[in-house]
């Protein structure tokens, strides 16, 4: 027998998606990683979310937006083969989901724009006035 090395950081994220299902419920089915994927970035004035959400009709998804994060909440639903059809794999996971996602700052929560395009959710959330930069006149003494 040899020495088994084991990468914490794959410890710490076992943890981290086992206390996500506690927290949360196992919305994942058999996959890993937190449900749906997203990516956070500044956009200049607004902060941009894109969210992966293949499968996922418009009607089925609902957005809020409370002080400095955005809720994405929804239901995954696939139908059925026919009753004699029988699974060999399952692997896409179906049901309800919630994501709570933090945003770098606030936003100005009335022109908030989504839009949803083969699969992938863009939320654009204006920055709000407090949290735009601002340049300042340098005065010459």
């Amino acid at each position: 027998m040899g020495i088994v090395y084991r990468d914490p950081f794959e410890q710490l994220q076992r943890e981290l998606d086992r206390m996500m299902d506690v927290a949360f419920g196992d919305v994942r089915g058999t996959t890993t990683g937190v449900y749906p994927p997203v990516n956070v970035f500044d956009g200049g004035d607004a902060y941009v979310v894109k969210a992966e959400l293949p499968g996922v009709d418009a009607s089925h998804i609902e957005l809020e937006v409370e002080e400095d994060s955005l809720t994405l909440r929804g239901e995954r639903i696939f139908s059925e083969p026919s009753a004699e059809a029988a699974f060999h794999r399952r692997e896409r996971p179906e049901g309800q989901f919630r994501r709570v996602v933090r945003l770098p700052g606030h936003v100005a929560s009335n022109d908030i724009k989504a839009d949803l395009r083969n699969g992938v959710l863009t939320v654009r959330l204006p920055k709000a006035e407090e949290a735009r930069p601002r340049k300042v006149a340098i005065q010459a003494g």
